[in-house]
């Protein structure tokens, strides 16, 4: 096993133990435990520590957690919040759309389905809660990468691999740029069946106490059952739930 995997996963093991035990641990212990020299721990220990992560007590020498551990948890916490949230804003949106709601949250270049309530056609997509999707290709994924900090986008361009999903999929960055352009200007996004066949989106952003963008939530449709009705139509609805979402979450709109 490479060196470098190796020491992440020693240094993920001493986090996880320090988490099970009120005492905290000593380098011998951990050592022990991972069948290891106490030097390697020591160098460990040294990293986590000056990265904020874990505290030596001077008397005892025994290591501790800080409560930048307890942040990142935290921050976790709040978010996964949304879904209690926004329950009843996303049951009044499916009420006045007829159409399915989803609400995802960000988890790196994916969206991630956290929320569902179908619609009321006989004609259902296909998604689930738990379900993953780029950003780049879903109206849910791109009301989020719309809205992050420049440099967030340029280093998402750097590193996706584009996919196409269907003959509408945007591959070229340049085009996703000026498309991100245009959801910053109108407010919401559009999925003209972009991901998948005959499935249109349309997702508005919703944003934290900070006003970072951390998830969004859409009204999506098989086409055939929008009927007179285009998917932008529902625009309106879905930015006014998405604010509402955004407010009851501290963020100043």
């Amino acid at each position: 096993m490479p060196e470098g995997i190796q020491s992440v996963q020693r240094a993920l093991y001493i986090l996880e133990r320090l988490a099970s035990c009120k005492n905290g641990a000593t380098a011998s212990e951990i050592a022990k435990e991972l069948g290891v020299n106490r030097s390697t721990v020591f160098r460990l220990m040294e990293t986590l520590i000056q990265e904020g992560y874990v505290r030596q007590a001077a008397i005892t020498k025994r290591y501790y957690l800080t409560m930048k551990v307890f942040s990142l948890g935290s921050k976790l916490l709040d978010e996964m919040d949304i879904r209690t949230s926004a329950r009843r804003i996303l049951e009044a949106l499916q009420k006045e759309t007829g159409h399915t709601i989803h609400l995802g949250l960000r988890d790196l270049n994916e969206v991630v389905y956290i929320d569902k309530i179908s619609g009321t056609n006989p004609i259902q997509m296909y998604s689930m809660i738990g379900r993953r999707a780029p950003l780049y290709c879903t109206g849910v994924g791109k009301a989020i990468l719309a809205f992050l900090k420049e440099e967030e986008i340029e280093s998402y361009m750097h590193n996706i691999v584009f996919t196409k999903f269907t003959p509408n999929t945007i591959t070229d960055p340049e085009h996703l740029k000026q498309e991100l352009n245009q959801i910053r200007e109108r407010g919401y996004a559009l999925d003209q069946e972009e991901h998948e066949n005959g499935i249109r989106c349309v997702a508005a952003p919703i944003f934290n106490y900070n006003h970072e963008v951390i998830g969004s939530i859409s009204v999506a449709a098989v086409a055939i059952t929008l009927g007179e009705n285009n998917i932008e139509d529902y625009a309106g609805a879905v930015m006014r739930a998405a604010r509402t979402i955004s407010e009851l979450l501290g963020a100043r709109i």
